[in-house]
């Protein structure tokens, strides 16, 4: 019979999913079992470090474990079944891999939410309900099936949050939010099985990173030139007081930074900056004191975009 499927990122043995089919144990040997799926679970990045791609299977008495390393996709399968289902499983394994290359997006995007991989859970145990004369699988197993399909009433409360959640994604502008909504929709509609809002979520994230990505870009062209404006200023005052100096170029690409850094959720400093800019352009009277430490501030804003996303 099969024991437990593990999906493990190769190259650093994160568990992303996992599968047991524990109530299906003897009760002689639940014990014994559940400790072994539990010294695999802790050792299996050692396993598959040390497996130099060769070590495709593990014997430990009367059980087998199977390594199938999915190379395009980046992930190692681990099955666990009697060594009398040995045969068994290999003949499903293909289908298993179909269902990882149909859901390619969750291990090409994976941004840590270990729960997205939960989309899993209905097609594989399909795939196994199938075949479960294979496996000596007993009657148990169909309510775990079952258990799989949603409820209605929490259907319901689903569609309920995706409709919240959809309604602030129109009302936010930081990208990071935006992105960040996404994700807790994209979570909703895996828990429905819904495809094709999935794949629209995978094109919107797509294109919001995009978009975060020429927003940073954009934010160190402002910048840059505003130091440049500002230096260009200084060099061009001839012995004049700064605060005398031409700064309308500085004006100019510092409330263009501004601008940018509030698409990315930074209102404060989108504030402090627009605020600092109309000082620049304004010169009035009672900031004359202040403008020097305005300047220097400018210039040590840094120059690394990650950091104002922090």
């Amino acid at each position: 019979m099969l024991y437990s499927i593990f999906l493990y990122q190769t190259k650093t043995g994160l568990l992303y999913w996992e599968k047991s089919f524990k109530d299906q144990f003897d009760p002689n040997q639940a014990e014994i079992i559940s400790s072994f799926l539990s010294a695999i679970n802790k050792n299996v990045k050692e396993m598959l470090t040390n497996s130099n791609k060769g070590l495709k299977n593990i014997e430990m008495g009367d059980l087998i474990v199977i390594i199938t390393e999915i190379e395009n996709l980046g992930i190692d399968m681990v099955n666990i079944v009697d060594k009398d289902d040995d045969k068994a499983i290999r003949k499903i394994i293909p289908d298993f891999i179909k269902i990882f290359k149909d859901n390619n997006a969750l291990f090409e995007e994976f941004d840590g939410n270990l729960s997205k991989f939960e989309v899993l859970d209905s097609q594989i145990v399909s795939i196994i309900e199938k075949n479960k004369k294979l496996f000596k699988i007993k009657q148990k197993f169909d309510t775990d099936l079952k258990k799989i399909e949603i409820h209605p009433d929490k259907r319901s409360k689903f569609l309920e949050e995706r409709n919240f959640l959809e309604d602030r994604l129109k009302n936010t502008i930081s990208l990071p939010k935006k992105i960040e909504i996404i994700n807790s929709i994209d979570h909703i509609d895996r828990k429905l099985k819904d495809k094709i809002n999935i794949e629209k979520n995978r094109q919107r994230r797509k294109k919001l990173n995009t978009e975060l990505e020429n927003t940073k870009n954009r934010m160190k062209y402002f910048l840059e030139h505003t130091k440049e404006a500002i230096n260009s200023a200084i060099q061009h005052s001839h012995g004049k007081p700064v605060y005398d100096a031409d700064f309308k170029d500085a004006y100019l690409n510092l409330y263009s930074f501004s601008s940018k850094l509030k698409l990315i959720g930074r209102d404060d400093l989108c504030a402090e900056c627009r605020e600092i800019a109309k000082i620049f352009i304004d010169k009035p009277a009672e900031q004359v004191h202040n403008f020097p430490d305005l300047i220097k501030k400018v210039l040590n804003f840094p120059e690394d975009m990650e950091s104002y996303l922090n």
